[in-house]
C-alpha cells in the first residue's frame, strides 16, 4: 500500500505550547484521530512525531489514495493551524529499481 509522509509545520506563536486554543483543539482532536483515520481508510504508521523546537510534527499514513491523507488534514482540523506538505514516500530498494527506466547520470 502506498506511504505518505505528511508533515505539519506551524509558527512559534499558534504552536500549542504558547497557544491556549491551539493546545485545546490538539488535546481534544489527538483523540479522534484513530477513528478519523479509520473512517477515511487511512493507516497510521509511525507518529505523530513532535519536532519540537522546529515547530513542525511528522506522520507516515497508509493509503491507497493520497486524498485520505488530504483529508484527515482537513477534517482534523490541523491545517487550521498548520502549512501540510504530504509526500509520498517510496522505499530505497523501488528507488534503486527504478535506476533501471532512468537514463544515464547526468554527472
Amino acid at each position: 500500500m502506498p506511504q505518505y509522509v505528511v508533515k505539519l509545520t506551524h509558527t512559534p506563536d499558534q504552536c500549542p505550547m504558547s497557544n491556549s486554543k491551539t493546545r485545546e483543539q490538539l488535546i481534544k482532536g489527538e483523540q479522534e484521530m484513530p477513528n478519523l483515520a479509520a473512517k477515511l481508510g487511512l493507516q497510521i504508521v509511525a507518529g505523530p512525531l513532535a519536532l519540537v523546537t522546529e515547530h513542525e510534527s511528522i506522520t507516515i499514513v497508509e493509503s491507497d489514495k493520497v486524498e485520505a491523507a488530504h483529508e484527515f488534514v482537513i477534517q482534523s482540523g490541523l491545517v487550521q493551524w498548520n502549512c501540510a506538505r504530504i509526500s509520498p514516500a517510496v522505499p530505497l530498494q523501488q528507488v534503486m529499481k527504478d535506476w533501471e527506466k532512468m537514463p544515464p547520470p547526468l554527472y
